[in-house]
């Protein structure tokens, strides 16, 4: 595998974490909003609220897809493409609203996303370029910290009690990689964002402990497909 792909990946990361920290800000202030007017409602989630944050890290991978053809690194662009081709495909079928059942591919697609980012991750560790790692953390933690919040919804955490898949603990520990790099870009912002958002995440997980609402599942399937892999138990339709 050329590791030109997995270096261009990373030279664009100070952008793409730019970009999450921006988002953690406004999630932030949200909070303290939320905070002060003594907000308790669930806020409403829609695919631009959920997905914009880490939409350019996503359409990342299409570039490396095509620079993977470009080099004729035939592995590298089959990597990419699950989350690079594959998802534009998955978004226009979305877009279009067409009545697609999903149910048949659900526990496959589930399947296929956690070994493509285990697959992505080792690839870039094997590489030495540990910023796409980082962001890729960023961009799930602070999505839980959002849907623990705002949303009610223990996530990814509560999937780990019911499925055991328990790499997903990498997710958090990644935070700690800017750490351990003293060339990482946004070194000190990406410590007080990971410290940021380990906190939330945790004090959120408590609450949600607390209410007695943590192992509650979603109770209607989200346009994004977050919960594909809960569709399969959703009954047919007339």
């Amino acid at each position: 595998m050329d590791p030109a792909v997995y270096r261009l990946f990373s030279q664009v990361c100070p952008y793409l974490i730019a970009w999450l920290l921006f988002f953690l800000g406004l999630t932030i202030a949200t909070l303290i909003r939320r905070a002060y007017r003594h907000e308790e409602q669930v806020h409403r989630d829609s695919m631009i609220g959920g997905e914009l944050p880490g939409l350019p890290l996503v359409l990342m991978h299409s570039v490396a897809f095509l620079y993977s053809c470009l080099l004729g690194d035939w592995l590298s662009a089959l990597v990419f493409g699950w989350w690079g081709p594959g998802f534009l495909v998955v978004a226009i079928l979305v877009l279009s609203r067409r009545r697609i059942d999903w149910r048949r591919i659900a526990l496959g697609t589930s399947a296929a996303c956690k070994l493509n980012y285990l697959i992505l991750v080792g690839l870039f560790f094997h590489h030495g370029q540990l910023a796409p790692v980082f962001a890729y953390s960023l961009w799930i933690m602070h999505d839980q910290v959002r849907l623990a919040w705002l949303q009610f919804n223990a996530d990814r955490t509560r999937r780990t009690v019911e499925d055991w898949w328990l790499p997903r603990i990498c997710y958090p520990l990644f935070l700690a990689i800017p750490l351990y790099d003293e060339r990482f870009p946004w070194r000190w912002a990406c410590v007080a964002a990971a410290g940021v958002i380990i906190v939330l995440w945790l004090w959120g997980l408590a609450r949600l402990l607390r209410r007695g609402i943590f192992t509650r599942r979603p109770r209607s399937f989200t346009d994004n497909l977050r919960d594909i892999v809960y569709i399969r138990e959703k009954p047919k339709a007339g």
